[in-house]
């Protein structure tokens, strides 16, 4: 009587499994061949091991709860609020697809109970759903299309130019699920089926199309192109793969590239060795540090960073520095570190270090300039420093380290050298980023030009590390609107409130 039991359960577990895996093909089964980049995620385990689902009931966590009230901008935010009650299956994969057709982006996934996902959708849109002649409920609303059939979701961003009769025909062709998928791919399908909590297929066009939305990205190329390194090359595609564990979050990702590719020789020529001296300089209260080594003489012939020293020259005032010969000193890490300034709100706290083999040079070209200026600076142990409003500007060198301190205290802790897990941390990357925010630490290295990995730890004991990321993640607010500002030109001068908005020439 017991054997009969257990293989009654065990038949059970077996066909929800079953049942499980082809809603997860069905879904598939709706990526277009055409698709540029495909994600997918393990929705029943992310809401396992953040709490949010426990005894089979979805309720999210007081901390996590609290978060968003506090920020109800954030798109994230408002999606975890409304899972418990939009009636998205908690037993099935969910998957992103981007394309550059109709649609710039489509998520897709199943459905327990589409009445209540109609609910959810008709109060965050005030409109009413209608019905195609082949059955999809649908709405269109701010360029985005919500669309339900047979207790599967498709809700797609379109590009500008899309109205609604070009999205409901494409939702259409999905839901119709074409008879060649993504997934027909044999690498993109490894990928995607991956054990991970979160995996991704990006190709390169895919990667650059969706940055190229970005009125953000778009700034950020124009005034340092250096980015465009990664993003205008001959990389093929990315893959990245992240695993929820208790105590961390695991981000792993490959770069694929031709053998021999632009990509490869372009890093091997302009990266130098891993070092993490840099890390003499740094106070240990700088909450983001991010850093690149790079062999000068190499780097400034890049015709990204050509383009930024050009425009670098055309800025009034500060232009007259020689930026060009002072980047072709350095051999070895340039890292940037920031804080948030604990006394002024909006104002931030900095340190800029760099390995060079001409400290010296570089010291007089800046104090030359800043006397010009009328900035004579004051010379205490072995420092330049100048005053700036509530900021201190220390100019110095530690063991061939230049650095340019400008912070609004007098400097008594630590310095992040003696932090042995960021010691560790960029002693073998080229390139790497540390970030400590408030409910974790995220760390982001390049081991060598093809690989990527990154790590994420909660701050407080005991917080599951996929609880502790969603509460990071519904933190951050929306980008602001870039779209303002007509004229390009103007964003090249230095910002309200630094110190070179304070010099002048002398008369």
């Amino acid at each position: 009587m017991k054997l009969t039991k257990i293989l009654g359960l065990c038949a059970a577990v077996a066909l929800m499994l079953c049942s499980c895996s082809s809603k997860n093909v069905a879904l598939e089964q709706m990526i277009p061949a055409d698709a540029i980049g495909v994600i997918s995620i393990n929705v029943p385990e992310i809401l396992d091991k953040s709490t949010i689902l426990q005894d089979g009931k979805l309720k999210l966590p007081e901390s996590l709860s609290a978060i968003i009230d506090e920020n109800d901008t954030s798109p994230l935010g408002m999606l975890v609020r409304d899972f418990p009650v939009s009636g998205i299956s908690t037993d099935t994969k969910a998957y992103l697809f981007f394309t550059n057709k109709t649609f710039l982006g489509v998520a897709v996934a199943s459905l327990s109970d589409a009445g209540k996902t109609k609910e959810v959708i008709t109060r965050r849109t005030a409109e009413v759903f209608k019905t195609h002649k082949n059955g999809i409920d649908y709405i269109y609303h701010n360029g985005i299309l919500y669309a339900i059939k047979d207790k599967v979701l498709l809700m797609g961003r379109t590009h500008k130019k899309a109205d609604e009769e070009m999205a409901i025909s494409a939702a259409v062709r999905y839901v119709a699920k074409p008879a060649k998928n993504a997934l027909s791919d044999d690498l993109i399908k490894k990928t995607i089926d991956a054990d991970e909590a979160i995996n991704a297929y990006m190709q390169q066009q895919g990667v650059k199309l969706l940055l190229k939305q970005s009125t953000a990205y778009r700034d950020i190329a124009q005034k340092f192109p250096l980015v465009e390194i990664f993003t205008e090359s001959d990389i093929q595609a990315i893959t990245c793969h992240i695993a929820l564990n208790d105590d961390s979050a695991e981000l792993k990702a490959d770069i694929i590239a031709p053998d021999n590719s632009q990509y490869d020789q372009l890093l091997a020529t302009t990266l130098s060795e891993a070092d993490n001296s840099f890390l003499k300089a740094i106070p240990g209260s700088m909450s983001y540090i991010g850093m690149m080594s790079v062999k000068g003489e190499n780097f400034v012939q890049l015709p990204q960073i050509q383009q930024l020293t050009t425009l670098f020259s055309q800025l009034p005032y500060i232009g007259r520095i020689n930026l060009n010969e002072i980047l072709s000193t350095i051999d070895g890490p340039i890292a940037i570190a920031a804080a948030q300034d604990p006394h002024l709100e909006g104002e931030w706290n900095g340190v800029i270090a760099a390995r060079t083999t001409n400290p010296n040079l570089i010291l007089r070209q800046i104090s030359t300039f800043a006397t010009m200026m009328g900035q004579a600076p004051e010379i205490y142990d072995g420092e330049y420093v100048y005053q700036y409003d509530n900021k201190m500007i220390k100019l110095g060198v530690i063991d061939k380290i230049l650095y340019v301190k400008m912070l609004d205290y007098e400097q008594t802790e630590g310095y992040a050298f003696e932090n042995e897990s960021l010691k560790s941390l960029f002693s073998n990357c080229p390139i790497g980023f540390f970030a400590a925010t408030e409910h974790g630490n995220f760390d982001l290295v390049f081991p060598n030009v093809r690989k990527i990995a990154g790590t994420f730890s909660p701050k407080a004991d005991g917080t599951p590390a996929t609880l502790a990321l969603l509460q990071a993640l519904c933190s951050i607010k929306p980008a602001g609107d870039f779209e303002n500002y007509e004229d390009d030109e103007a964003l090249m001068v230095a910002p309200s409130g630094t110190a070179i908005d304070a010099l002048r020439p002398v008369e």
